[in-house]
């Protein structure tokens, strides 16, 4: 009996480590399990860092083409107002120049005018011209086209008029010489008196 029961307590001994040595494989398996577990949740956090370090790359990338993209349309936009600007600025300089060689003209036209004045004021003629004239018809229309070739009015005025005498010491003699233009008159025209 006492055999039956040590074999009884023996085979409880040996289930006993045998359920204590699958208890044992089972924890140690359930660590390795849960050791595997970790790695996967690193292994999976690492590929999550990796993908996000990727799509900032990518938008870096994306934001470098796009800046430089804007730069050269600024760069192209900056060209071509400078060029635009260049133009405009031609133009300006070509208005300006032409408006400063009008003025010019205008300021020798004015200064042109002024010797004209001044000549015809201390015009010093000749009494004899007029002498001559009053002579013939074809003479007096000779002297008023030779005096007057392109002063229109004048010419009829000198072709036409009665007072030719007078017109024409006028014409021979500048208003600063009036002394020489009575002495004309009085020299050579018939009618003083009027």
């Amino acid at each position: 009996m006492k055999a039956i029961q040590k074999e009884q307590t023996l085979e409880e001994l040996i289930k006993q480590e045998a359920e204590e040595k699958n208890k044992e494989e089972e924890a140690r398996m359930r660590k390795l399990i849960e050791a595997e577990k970790q790695k996967k949740a690193c292994v999976l956090k690492a590929i999550k860092e990796k993908e996000l370090e990727n799509q900032l790359e990518e938008k870096r990338k994306e934001i470098k083409q796009t800046i430089y993209a804007i730069k050269q349309e600024a760069a192209a936009q900056v060209l071509m107002k400078r060029n635009n600007l260049k133009k405009v600025l031609n133009q300006i300089n070509q208005k300006a120049a032409l408006k400063r060689n009008q003025l010019r003209q205008e300021l020798l036209n004015v200064k042109m005018s002024i010797a004209q004045e001044l000549g015809k004021a201390y015009k010093t003629g000749d009494i004899n011209k007029c002498v001559d004239s009053l002579s013939s018809e074809v003479k007096r229309i000779n002297y008023c086209v030779s005096s007057f070739p392109e002063d229109f009015i004048n010419l009829n005025y000198c072709r036409k008029t009665e007072e030719f005498c007078q017109f024409c010491c006028g014409t021979e003699f500048g208003d600063m010489l009036s002394n020489d233009k009575d002495k004309c008159i009085e020299k050579v025209c018939p009618n003083k008196d009027k």
